[in-house]
């Protein structure tokens, strides 16, 4: 896709993941229809049943319908405790649970997941979760991430993204640069980690075994003495130049966690939003609350690429990257019409968690 054919208003939108949780989502059509976002998060109040899930993607979709680009349709389904899907579908287990007990269950996991969401229309998804576990200090995590030691957590994410890509869904893994050195919920407070071996030679290890496995990490909210004490990870580019992308040749998406869980943050609005759109994040991800929230971002964004040529350079890039990954997964927005077999699927589902 030849990025000159397309305006300048519309790549600004594709550096966004917008998404409310709320039942109605016309705040989210109006903005994908004007502004052209990149793609959308979807939430459990956005629907009620699959089939109303099917019927919102849908919606989505022909909201898009005039954008060059199609869009992300993602969603924050790891199971367990971060579940996603309507009621109709049975929860599976946390992933901690499988891996720990029966670790040769993670493919059939991986599969029954990818195989729902692809149905529904779900084209990326912010799982798993490759931080390490750790009793003492991952409270945040909650068994959200898998059982065991550096190498079975690369193994592990292996078969899951492997899954995954059949199904031409992009994983997203996450939280680097590792959410399992520190207790604090970075949802809640700001982690501070002081441990910057630790974290350079057991945390960030599953992130940089996958670089190439993966086309998408997302970076936490989390700061690392003597490595990026001031700034966090999701918007420190020294620490994501050095780290991700040269020392390991990392070249996918990098998409920062949601950016208004920093409201909770001081300096939020005189700092933080602005040096997160200056980052080198290729994608943002919001949780807006209301219309003139997203277009005050938006706009905001807009203005500060308008005024300086090197910002609208690199959004040239961002765009270049998200169209390359969009194309290698078939990403499109053809409306869907399948019918999703809730019995087998509840099945499936019940031999593992039994």
């Amino acid at each position: 896709m030849n990025l000159d054919n397309i305006q300048l208003e519309d790549k600004i939108g594709q550096r966004f993941i917008f998404g409310i949780n709320k039942e109605n989502i016309d705040v989210i059509l109006e903005l994908v229809k004007n502004v052209h976002l990149g793609g959308v998060i979807l939430y459990k109040k956005n629907y009620k049943s699959i089939d109303d899930m099917i019927n919102v993607i849908n919606r989505l979709k022909e909201a898009n319908k005039d954008n060059k680009i199609p869009l992300f349709i993602s969603i924050d389904q790891e199971g367990g405790i971060v579940n996603r899907l309507p009621k109709e579908i049975t929860n599976i287990k946390n992933i901690y649970e499988i891996s720990k007990n029966k670790p040769e269950m993670i493919r059939e996991y991986a599969s029954i997941m990818a195989a729902v969401l692809s149905n529904v229309g779900v084209n990326m998804n912010f799982a798993p979760v490759v931080d390490i576990y750790n009793n003492s200090k991952s409270k945040a995590l909650d068994k959200r991430c898998f059982y065991g030691d550096v190498d079975d957590i690369t193994k592990y994410a292996g078969i899951y993204v492997d899954e995954f890509k059949k199904e031409q869904i992009i994983s997203v893994i996450k939280h680097y640069p590792g959410h399992g050195a520190t207790k604090i919920d970075s949802h809640l407070f700001m982690p501070y980690i002081y441990n910057y071996n630790e974290m350079l030679n057991k945390h960030m290890k599953p992130f940089d075994n996958l670089n190439d496995v993966v086309d998408a990490i997302m970076v936490g909210h989390i700061r690392i003495r003597k490595i990026c004490s001031k700034l966090p990870a999701s918007m420190n580019n020294k620490f994501l130049l050095e780290y991700l992308i040269n020392n390991n040749g990392y070249d996918g998406l990098i998409i920062s966690d949601e950016i208004n869980m920093l409201k909770n943050k001081p300096l939020f609005r005189f700092i933080y939003l602005n040096k997160m759109f200056k980052s080198i994040n290729d994608i943002i991800l919001v949780k807006i609350s209301s219309l003139e929230e997203g277009y005050k971002i938006i706009n905001k964004y807009k203005d500060m690429v308008m005024n300086n040529e090197d910002m609208a350079l690199e959004l040239d890039e961002y765009v270049s990257k998200i169209v390359k990954v969009k194309k290698k997964y078939k990403v499109n927005d053809k409306l869907n019409y399948n019918k999703i077999n809730i019995d087998d699927i509840n099945k499936r589902i019940d031999k593992i968690n039994r």
